[in-house]
């Protein structure tokens, strides 16, 4: 494994790699089901290789549930190799907000990271020559949600305007740098519309879900968000009884984010790792499929954009 260039400590043994072995197990089984084509299993499973051991800076794969996530992904990357098609990718990023959920209606951070980092991560999926495509989903479903247009001092039918116009400018950027054909900026209110995908149903059934959930793992983390948005100062204009409220109200965006995806496409995620799991933690695996996701940590990238 060092000389296929793995970058391992001289004082690394294989036990420290266990849980690896186990991933990579479920990747190898995986793409070997659903192929007899040699190199399609070998180009899946090197990539999940790759994605533990060798990711690129800045990028975190399969973070929160690793086996099922990558059992997901092996079934995308096979389709997608076997049809001749890229990976569909989907990246949820937030309206424009500018600290403290004041509204403005250009291009937000978390788009920006995402746009700013797909020299490396077109140039990581194509280690494998795997192709992908994004459909960038700007979270204008916030417009809907009364303690959020509380703190931005928005309605709805202005907070909708404002994601019109930043969807709009994301997408000139987009179209500016010679990026379309592998990354696309629309609404996320539109996503599940044509998907067909009721969202203030689901959304309704994972609010009871989680406000109720007895469970450690959905408790950290209400908990885990809460401390990490008040860290970032984004609760600050909040009133503090309602910070908990808020990050289970995030939490619940998530999980019906993840019914939208519903393990058709993989989660691109540019915001803050507390909530990931929220894309995952009420699935199933059965009648509700996991979403394989990356995050997308808050850097800078160092490499500069090209024309595709």
């Amino acid at each position: 494994m060092r000389e296929a260039g793995y970058g391992f400590s001289v004082f690394d043994r294989p036990q420290n790699f266990k849980m690896q072995a186990e991933i990579l197990d479920v990747a190898v089984k995986t793409a070997g089901s659903l192929t007899a084509v040699p190199e399609t299993i070998y180009d899946t499973s090197y990539f999940v290789l790759d994605s533990l051991l060798a990711s690129p800076q800045g990028f975190e794969f399969f973070p929160r549930f690793p086996e099922e996530e990558v059992g997901m992904f092996c079934r995308l990357a096979v389709e997608s190799r076997t049809n001749g098609l890229a990976i569909p990718m989907v990246a949820p990023v937030c309206p424009d907000y500018r600290g403290h959920y004041q509204l403005f209606d250009e291009v937000d951070d978390t788009a920006e990271r995402v746009i700013n980092n797909l020299v490396t991560l077109k140039d990581f999926f194509g280690k494998r020559n795997f192709p992908f495509f994004i459909q960038m989903h700007v979270a204008d479903v916030e417009a809907f949600e009364p303690l959020i247009l509380q703190a931005a001092g928005e309605t709805t039918e202005s907070f909708l305007r404002k994601t019109s116009g930043s969807i709009a400018v994301t997408q000139e950027r987009i179209h500016q740098l010679g990026l379309e054909g592998i990354i696309q900026c629309g609404s996320m209110l539109e996503a599940f519309s044509q998907a067909e995908v009721d969202y203030f149903a689901f959304k309704m059934a994972n609010t009871q879900e989680i406000m109720n959930h007895e469970g450690k793992k959905v408790r950290r983390t209400i908990e885990a968000l809460t401390i990490e948005r008040v860290r970032l100062g984004d609760f600050d204009l909040v009133d503090q009884n309602n910070h908990k409220k808020m990050a289970a109200e995030e939490l619940v965006h998530y999980a019906t984010y993840g019914d939208l995806i519903d393990g058709r496409a993989v989660i691109l995620s540019p915001d803050t790792l507390s909530p990931m799991p929220a894309y995952n933690f009420l699935r199933n695996g059965k009648s509700k499929l996991f979403n394989p996701t990356i995050y997308l940590k808050p850097i800078k990238a160092s490499r500069e954009l090209y024309e595709s």
